[in-house]
């Protein structure tokens, strides 16, 4: 009985932490509307964006972990190109 509780939880639980975050290479979208329903899809609840050393920044809380994120995206292709813990 415990091993199909266990198996159970695994199998209900893996889906949710595949959508942590979203992952480098991702597209995301560079206006604030595609981006931000992008990233809480991947599970990265925005907070705001700004401009960054030539790159649109995403402050957003990853929901599996609570833990402020920095997303980076490139305004040009809208892709994600680096990830980074908010410290």
């Amino acid at each position: 009985m415990k091993l199909k509780l266990l198996t159970f939880l695994a199998l209900t639980t893996m889906p949710m932490a595949a959508l942590a975050m979203p992952a480098v290479g991702d597209m995301i979208g560079t206006d604030p509307t595609t981006a931000t329903a992008a990233l809480e899809k991947a599970g990265c609840t925005v907070n705001e964006f700004e401009a960054e050393d030539g790159k649109i920044e995403a402050k957003c809380t990853d929901t599996a972990t609570q833990k402020a994120m920095e997303v980076y995206i490139d305004p040009a292709s809208g892709k994600v190109v680096e990830i980074k813990s908010e410290d």
